[in-house]
């Protein structure tokens, strides 16, 4: 909490505007920052200053390691985070890699869950990270990557939170997330949630570090 609100100061303090070229809205923004939470400590990233979606949050994680692309999958879950993306966005609307209603394309779960081999087949990165760790395994590429630039075309949005890398020391396992931008006033409070639900895949100790590049 306290961090977050460090996080807000910031940006009201040093932010420079920018405006975004895909929403046309104009962003206060600082570059790089750190959130950093203990859960061996029980430390939860809940905002209590604002109402936070944790219900759709923990919806929304559950679509992605599940491996869904379609938003309709999603609404079944109790969230309708993806409902303007899959079926509102202009430019996803012409694709024609869209494969009609609610379809969101290659993005996040699916990357996570089926990133295709160029020579054929594909690779389930989330089952990969979870053998491994169950088993006391750091081959030091223990990494969630939903960053695929060769099909963004094929997805109706690309990736914010992109890369989570797994390492363990011992018996205690750490998290670092990265994030390509961030809509801290709106979207922080949820994909904190979002986050914290990732480091609880094992019996392992979390200390989870978040590194944000573009953050408004």
């Amino acid at each position: 909490m306290k961090q977050y609100l460090q996080l807000c100061q910031r940006i009201v303090d040093e932010g420079i505007w920018i405006e975004n070229q895909r929403t046309g809205k104009r962003c206060l923004t600082v570059i790089d920052a750190s959130l950093e939470y203990r859960t061996d400590r029980n430390e939860f990233p809940l905002i209590t200053t604002r109402k936070s979606y944790w219900k759709s949050a923990i919806a929304e994680f559950i679509g992605y390691i599940r491996g869904y692309d379609n938003a309709d999958d999603f609404r079944k879950l109790g969230t309708k985070t993806w409902d303007a993306n899959a079926n509102l966005n202009q430019d996803w609307l012409n694709n024609p890699y869209r494969k009609g209603e609610d379809d969101m394309g290659r993005v996040y779960g699916i990357q996570g869950r089926s990133w295709a081999k160029p020579d054929g087949g594909s690779i389930d990165q989330l089952h990969k990270v979870v053998e491994n760790l169950s088993r006391g395994i750091d081959d030091r590429g223990e990494i969630i990557s939903f960053y695929n630039p060769g099909e963004f075309h094929m997805g109706c949005l690309r990736p914010c939170m992109h890369t989570h890398n797994f390492s363990l020391l011992g018996d205690t396992l750490y998290l670092t997330s990265f994030q390509r931008s961030c809509d801290v006033p709106l979207l922080l409070p949820y994909n904190r949630i979002a986050q914290y639900e990732k480091e609880e895949v094992s019996d392992f100790f979390f200390l989870y570090q978040n590194k944000d590049n573009s953050i408004h």
